[in-house]
This record gives structure tokens, sequence and C-alpha cells, in this order.
């Protein structure tokens, strides 16, 4: 495999052709350079990325964080208040740093974007073989209950109960996960099965290759066709590389995907509509010890409210997780939370917000990010967080520590409100792995970036195959809807 995988000092040529090039190595792009090689193609893929294969994993957070994100794990959307972006930048992209959940598009989502954007063929009945595929590809597994182990987990599954919400066991892509707690930083075990040790090596042994720490600058285009694109080669000086191609696939994610678009002149409409989903993170103290370290991430949601968008979900939690949710606290606050570490919690409550996000792509070589906060989702954050708060005490918290710029820890209900009622949007600190719906797909080219095929409007050989195309945000971990439009995108194209 690694000969398959071209890194700084591989590029001796300053041209290169294929028949495919594929711009991007995650959830979107892993799939669609799979099936074309396994059909005959000639791929390349292009990650911006360095190639880090699983033995090169260590518990070392910060170095981790600094090889696997982009920008070293800081990428913010600019607004008011600012969100981090968590954003993969690596060969395999953001299935190596997330939480390996797998889930169905939900059907009232599914039938939302048939009526409102004329998405027919992606109805649940036409996407339920994909997604049986992908379950087997990525050995999709049902997390078992357990007595002794991630015990996080196991108080929103017991509360939950109690308070009659559903909540289930999740579904993740992983094969005898050993409970490492190190999803976010590369699976030390390889028990996660990301697109690095699934998708991309059926690619490699069927002939494709990658061409890693390349930056794709601009696609040439004439006459409604796409040419070659211009290449940075990343961490090796002012180097650059051109690759032609016959067809172009774009899957460098949501953010990458419409800024590659709008610096090449092909798409106004791409980046105009970024969706995003809004975590709000709350640390946890219990009476009894859960040392949640000894765990991993997302085994339960609490899954009552999803169809106002909400799911609560126990995150990966070490001591430096801990520090960087307390961020807003003094560091003597701090301290003092970890002085209790084995009774602490980290849990997530994801929510489908209104709020929209535009990318600029006039300010140089990197994307600007701008959203404006919808009025509304303060109501909705406030209710994520009464809900989360409520549960979490059936659980037996005994003090939490919201994600309020300003709030101490929380002991009741009634504290609680009492800070909810003084809460402003910039008072909140609000992160996000999930962007998506930057190029939608739709009948209209007056409202969608590409045509139901996958296809860019007006360009004959691009078609987009990641987190771009989805039409809104899915309330979901999108993985699983990302990777079943790729396939339907590939079936229709070869």
């Amino acid at each position: 495999m690694k000969d398959s995988i071209l890194d700084r000092q591989d590029y001796t040529e300053k041209a290169y052709r294929c028949q495919y090039l594929i711009v991007g190595t995650g959830a979107g792009g892993s799939v669609a350079g799979a099936l074309l090689a396994e059909r005959g193609r000639d791929v390349i893929f292009l990650e911006e990325g360095g190639y880090f294969p699983t033995e090169s994993y260590t518990s070392d957070i910060s170095a981790m964080t600094a090889q696997l994100y982009r920008n070293r794990g800081v990428f913010p959307l600019l607004g008011k208040p600012s969100i981090a972006l968590a954003e993969g930048c690596c060969v395999g992209g953001g299935t190596v740093i997330n939480g390996a959940l797998i889930c169905h598009t939900p059907s009232w989502v599914l039938d939302e974007w048939q009526n409102d954007y004329g998405l027919k063929g992606y109805g649940l009945n036409e996407l339920k073989k994909y997604f049986e595929t992908v379950e087997r590809d990525l050995h999709v597994v049902r997390h078992e209950i357990e007595e002794n182990g991630n015990l996080d987990s196991m108080k929103l599954l017991k509360a939950s109960e109690e308070l009659g919400w559903k909540c289930d066991m999740a579904t993740r892509a992983v094969n005898d996960c050993k409970n490492g707690n190190s999803c976010p930083t590369g699976c030390i075990s390889g028990a996660k099965q990301s697109a690095l040790v699934t998708y991309l090596p059926r690619a490699l042994n069927n002939g494709a290759r990658i061409f890693s720490r390349c930056r794709a600058v601009r696609i040439i285009h004439s006459g409604g066709k796409a040419r070659k694109i211009i290449v940075r080669v990343m961490g090796g000086g002012p180097k650059r590389i051109e690759i032609s191609f016959d067809h172009l696939v774009v899957a460098g994610g949501a953010v990458q995907t419409p800024h590659l678009l709008r610096r090449s002149g092909i798409s106004g409409l791409a980046g105009r509509n970024l969706q995003f989903h809004m975590n709000l993170k709350v640390v946890a103290r219990f009476k009894d010890r859960l040392n949640a370290e000894q765990g991993t991430m997302f085994t339960v949601q609490m899954q009552e409210f999803d169809r106002e968008g909400l799911l609560i979900m126990a995150s990966n939690i070490k001591r430096h997780y801990v520090a960087m949710t307390l961020s807003q606290h003094t560091n003597e606050e701090i301290n003092s939370v970890l002085s209790n570490y084995e009774n602490l919690g980290i849990f997530t409550a994801m929510i489908r917000p209104k709020s929209v996000a535009h990318i600029s792509s006039r300010f140089g070589d990197q994307p600007l990010v701008t959203y404006r906060f919808d009025p509304d989702d303060l109501s909705m954050i406030k209710l994520a967080l009464r809900r989360t708060a409520k549960l979490l005490f059936q659980a037996g918290a005994i003090e939490l520590y919201m994600p309020v710029t300003g709030a101490g820890k929380i002991r009741s209900l009634p504290e609680l409100e009492q800070t909810l009622d003084r809460v402003r949007p910039e008072n909140l600190e609000i992160v996000t792995v999930h962007i998506m719906a930057s190029c939608p797909m739709g009948t209209d080219p007056a409202v969608s970036a590409v045509n139901p095929d996958g296809k860019l409007w007006k360009m004959d050989n691009i078609l987009v195959t990641d987190a771009s195309v989805l039409p809104s945000s899915i309330g979901k971990n999108p993985q699983g809807t990302i990777m079943a439009f790729a396939h339907e995108i590939i079936n229709r194209h070869v």
C-alpha cells in the first residue's frame, strides 16, 4: 500500500495524467475512488494532508492533533460566537478522527429532500442497499450493553430509561474495539474502520495512487469541461505540479470543495449556504467513579428528541479534553475540577440549527467562513441544555459545567435556569464537527450546485461526492449518508 502513496520527495515530474482525479480521501472521495478503481479506471487521489498509518499513532494528543487536523485543529466559523470547526486533513480525512458512528439518514429528512429538492432516487428504499453495503464494508456493529465499561454512557442509558426517553446503543464502524479512547486522534488499535483501512486499500489494490501533501489550487477548464488541476506540494517549498484527467471528482469536504470551485471560477452558488451541527459540551461530576477514560465515545445515543434535532451522547474524555472544554473557566477552577478526574464525564448535546454559513474565497489561499447566528437557535440551545442537565442529574451528576462563559458550577435545574435567563449568543461555547450542504444537490440550477446525478451544473466532467452535496443538515452523524450518496453518484456515472 505504501508504494502507491506518494509524498513530497516523490514528485519527480511536473505533470501527471489519469482518467479520474479524486480530490480528497475522506468518506465521499474514498468510496468514489474505490468503486472506480475496481471497475478498471485509472485513479489518482489528491490529498492535502499527510499519510499516517495506524502504527504511527501515539497517545500524544497535541502531536496527533497537529498531524491529523486542518490548521493543527483550529479552524473557526466567524460570527457571534465564533464556532470551532474540527476538520480532518490527512489520508482518510474525517473518518480517521471521528467517533465511527454510522447512521442511516432519517426518513423524514429524505422525504424532505424528495419533496423540497426533487431528489428522486434518493429515498429510503433506494438508499437502503447502499447503507447495507457500507455497513458490510465497514464492519458496522451495534455496541453491546456493558456491566463495568463505558460507565458514562451506561449512566445515560439508565437515566433515559427512568425518564421514559428513547435511548439506544450506537452502531459504529469498529472491529473488536479495545475501548482505547483515542478516536479523535487516530485509533491506536486499528479497530476503527476508517477509509484509511477500508476503501482506500481497496482502491490501491486495484491500481489507484494517492498523492499526499498536495493541495489543489485551481481547476483549469474550458468549453464546459475541466482539463487539469494546479497542485501545490505542501511543506516542500513552492514546488507545483499539474495533473490532467478525463474526469474530476471533487470530495475535499464542505468547506474546501466550494472554496476550490469558487477560486476556479466554476460555481457561483458553491459555498453560499454551508450548514452544520452545533455541539454543546458539558462536563459532569458524579458521586461515584466513572473512570470514563477506560472506555470510548458515542456508545449510546439519547434519541427521544431527534425529530426536533437533538441528540445527547457521552463524548471522548482525557484530562486534555476536560481542560479544553472548560477553557472559559479560570485555571484554579479547571484544576479543582480535574482533581476529581475519575468522577468526570464529558457529554455532548448535538443540535440541528437554523444558522447557516457563507464561504468567501477572495482573501488569499485559505477560505474565510462566516455565519450569522439565527435568533431561533438560542431558544433551541437553551432547551438542549435543559434536557441535557435533566438527564445528567437523573444519572447521578452532582455538578455540571455548562458551555456558557461566566457560568460557574451548576448543582440543580433552578440554578441552570438562572444562568440561561442571562445567556446571550456571544456567551456560548460551541464547536462543530459536521459540515454539509455547501454545494447542494437539486433539480433547479438557480438554487443548486449539482444535479441529481452529482454532476456540477454546466460542467460535463466534474462530480461532487462529499458532504457538500447533501441538500441540508441531517441531524445525525453524516458519514453513512455521504458514503451512500457517493455509491449512488458513481453508479449513475459508470
